[in-house]
């Protein structure tokens, strides 16, 4: 083994209250909080201290847990004072230290009142650092109740990202059952998602909630069949929930996700498995799991044999139709650049890249002749000759349509005929 761009956005954090505040103003926060971070490490230590007198009873019986949190404090007082500083991230960001603390303190079965009581007294220490070190250089009143504003307010977002994390991670654990989980994934395949009381319940077991999505994953492995474990544990590190299952000649996969979350798995998956894996988005929850799953397998169908990659159906759409139809294709490719291919010699190789060029520019010479780095009179030369061969015309659409699509189908199946270089997709 070797999976969603790109990058996680980062959750917006609210505006402050009285409208923005002046360059002038907001260099003198940042000034504040950087005066902060020679301070984080003892800032940190004091709230870790408050949450063990606290909530001893979850950590005194685990010495690991306290030195745990003790580290996890300091990231995230670190963390927040270099964002807040404006100043760049020291290599992890905050939102990743959110989602982790959600998963590792559901694993542990530390509360998650306990959790979120840290991040309050961790505002708080902050917010009252600020207050001081504000006070010691005259900063305005107004100014740090804007900053006390975003403070309190981004602790709501804190408390969103941590919320999902260790609901995620909770569902793993609780709901993770193999048997019931493969009985319900033969239900869907069978069509029952269409069926109100199965869809219920499967939505139940599979933690979809009303606002998520169905992202179905055929994975197309070129060797033996491999074991999905590694997959399901990857993405539970980054906080995705995901079923497999062996279907066929695939391995069928199943996600709930829900804003950038269906990028988030294609970059997992990118990274960790080797063959090709199609993916497609079930707007309608499980009752379009069916369309979902059938299309997901033709994104796959659809990459060249060989290929590590992670395709969605969306980008893919013509690929994944001429790969479902291999004698329609033929014939498309018969029917329309045929007689390019009977020409030798290198003429060929110029008049496939001229015609590949032609079509994605729509026809336009001009266009055409700055991908091919050559005169635009020599291009219109190229696409006479190649209008004269095929019988076909770059100025009609539906031709223009059809000589389109076989230059897909020869770049995707080199066995039709083209060769792969003239036809390779321009950067």
């Amino acid at each position: 083994m070797t999976e969603r761009a790109t990058t996680t956005r980062e959750p917006t954090l609210p505006t402050g209250i009285g409208g923005p505040l002046s360059p002038e103003q907001q260099h003198q926060l940042a000034d504040a909080y950087a005066a902060l971070l020679p301070r984080s490490d003892r800032i940190a230590d004091d709230i870790s201290v408050q949450l063990l007198d606290v909530e001893e009873r979850w950590y005194a019986e685990h010495p690991e847990r306290a030195a745990e949190l003790r580290a996890s404090t300091r990231a995230h007082i670190r963390s927040g004072i270099e964002r807040l500083a404006g100043m760049p991230d020291s290599g992890t960001r905050s939102i990743d230290l959110w989602r982790e603390t959600g998963r590792r303190r559901a694993q542990q079965g530390v509360p998650m009142s306990v959790v979120l009581s840290a991040y309050s007294m961790g505002t708080r220490a902050l917010w009252e650092a600020l207050l001081e070190v504000g006070q010691q250089r005259e900063i305005p009143a107004t100014v740090l109740l804007h900053a006390g504003h975003l403070l309190w307010a981004g602790l709501d977002v804190q408390n969103q990202v941590l919320r999902e994390s260790y609901r995620r991670e909770e569902l793993t654990r609780e709901r993770h059952d193999p048997a019931r989980i493969a009985e319900v994934v033969d239900g869907l395949l069978r069509g029952r998602g269409s069926e109100p009381d199965f869809a219920t319940e499967a939505a139940g077991l599979l933690g979809l909630t009303q606002d998520a999505d169905v992202m179905c994953l055929a994975w197309l492995p070129d060797e033996s069949m491999p074991t999905d474990t590694s997959v399901r544990e990857r993405l539970q590190d980054a906080g995705l929930i995901s079923y497999w299952r062996m279907h066929g000649s695939h391995v069928l996969g199943i996600a709930p996700v829900r804003g950038d979350d269906a990028t988030r798995v294609r970059q997992v998956m990118a990274r960790t498995v080797r063959g090709r894996v199609g993916t497609a988005i079930s707007r309608d929850g499980l009752a379009g799991f069916l369309t979902a799953h059938q299309n997901a397998l033709a994104a796959a169908g659809s990459i060249p044999r060989g290929s590590d990659a992670v395709a969605d159906i969306v980008e893919r759409l013509p690929e994944a139709m001429l790969a479902a139809n291999p004698g329609l294709t033929s014939l498309l490719v018969e029917e329309t650049v045929r007689p390019l291919l009977h020409v030798s010699g290198v003429t060929r190789d110029v008049l496939l890249e001229t015609l590949v060029a032609a079509v994605r520019h729509g026809g336009s010479a001009t266009h055409a002749a700055e991908d091919l780095v050559c005169h635009r009179n020599t291009v219109i030369y190229r696409v006479k000759r190649i209008e004269e061969l095929t019988g076909r015309s770059l100025d009609d659409p539906r031709d223009r349509l059809l000589l389109s699509l076989a230059a897909i189908a020869l770049r995707e199946d080199p066995a039709l005929g083209g060769p792969t270089a003239a036809l390779r997709p321009a950067t």
